[in-house]
């Protein structure tokens, strides 16, 4: 349900996923977890929007139920996004997510400050106030046809423990960059776009598992969670409604190492209290996992209304990591399909 106030305010309430930034992927908020409840305030002022998201989430472990019910946490997020000219678009991205508690705390309207950023509220609430995460994005128009776009997110850090470079547990943050062509090299209707996105160990986790940054044992921003390298690079070409698309994927992923009761901070759904390492973390340890993919599809958009395609298409998907054997997959797909939202199947 969706209200037009006026010129300057948009009002939204339902059940549903969100996505925020110009990337394939996004490291603050992404549509990656299943839908969830929401209440979404838009204001658009001069070279300003500024979006206020009130979401509803639930943890599906069994050992966190309340009375044989799954635990719900919550979040308020805030994004303000400013064209600083013709060319430049920049953004402050903050979050705060916390858990329904057993004396039955449930959305606290501390929260609903729309202005202040969220550090002082937590503080003020002591140690189970929430999981904060602040952020940046920009995109910089290059000519009319391509943009540079990234994003820059932390969770924790210390600046001393930075410039030792020491590889200590909480410094965690993660980041994209990338490149969108429209019209690539001169030929019309074909586009492209190459991006890298990176995480930190021990990054969306949080001392309080219920307080990760996840909903339904997803992660609300990248599909891979943490502690991992992406690059992605697509390929797109229309005429008039037939279409080919080539989509490469390359990943190195932390993962669990057999037998070993080691936090290697590649699951934000654990907390970062339990066997972690305190120095030398790397991006990508513990069982370090390696994964490619590459998808071509060729495609006719059969009625534009509802985007329903009839499509084509092959697979291929390897991975490999230390201790366990590679996987390799090749499928051949043929779909007659209505993409009404985006769903991911390339992690």
């Amino acid at each position: 349900v969706s209200y037009q106030a006026s010129k300057y305010f948009n009002f939204q309430f339902g059940h549903g996923k969100h996505f925020i930034g110009d990337g394939y992927r996004s490291v603050l908020l992404s549509d990656n977890a299943f839908n969830y409840p929401y209440l979404k305030i838009t204001t658009d002022v001069w070279k300003l929007q500024y979006v206020n998201l009130f979401s509803s989430y639930q943890d599906l472990r069994d050992e966190f139920e309340m009375a044989g019910i799954n635990r719900k946490k919550f979040s308020a997020i805030h994004y303000l996004s400013y064209n600083l000219n013709k060319r430049l678009n920049i953004g402050l991205f903050e979050a705060i997510i916390w858990e329904q508690d057993t004396l039955g705390r449930g959305f606290d309207v501390n929260y609903l400050n729309p202005i202040v950023f969220y550090r002082p509220i937590e503080f003020s609430l002591g140690s189970n106030g929430g999981n904060a995460l602040m952020g940046l994005t920009a995109k910089y128009k290059v000519n009319d046809k391509s943009h540079a776009y990234g994003q820059f997110i932390i969770d924790e850090f210390k600046i001393s423990e930075i410039r030792a470079g020491n590889g200590w547990w909480a410094n965690k943050y993660a980041g994209q960059i990338g490149l969108k062509v429209y019209d690539a090299f001169g030929v019309e209707n074909l586009f492209f776009q190459t991006e890298l996105n990176a995480s930190r160990p021990y990054m969306y986790s949080h001392r309080r598992p219920l307080q990760s940054y996840t909903h339904y044992g997803q992660s609300l921003a990248h599909p891979l969670g943490s502690s991992f390298y992406e690059h992605i690079t697509i390929a797109r070409y229309r005429y008039k409604r037939c279409y080919a698309e080539l989509k490469l994927l390359w990943a190195k992923k932390g993962a669990a190492i057999p037998d070993s009761t080691t936090n290697f901070g590649f699951n934000p759904l654990q907390s970062y209290s339990d066997n972690r390492i305190e120095y030398g973390n790397v991006i990508a340890q513990g069982n370090t996992t390696k994964l490619q993919i590459a998808d071509v599809r060729l495609g006719i958009l059969l009625n534009p209304q509802t985007n329903m395609k009839l499509e084509l298409g092959m697979m291929n998907r390897k991975q490999s990591s230390l201790y366990e054997s590679d996987a390799k997959t090749t499928f051949i797909y043929l779909a007659f399909k209505t993409d009404l939202r985006n769903l991911y199947y390339d992690f």
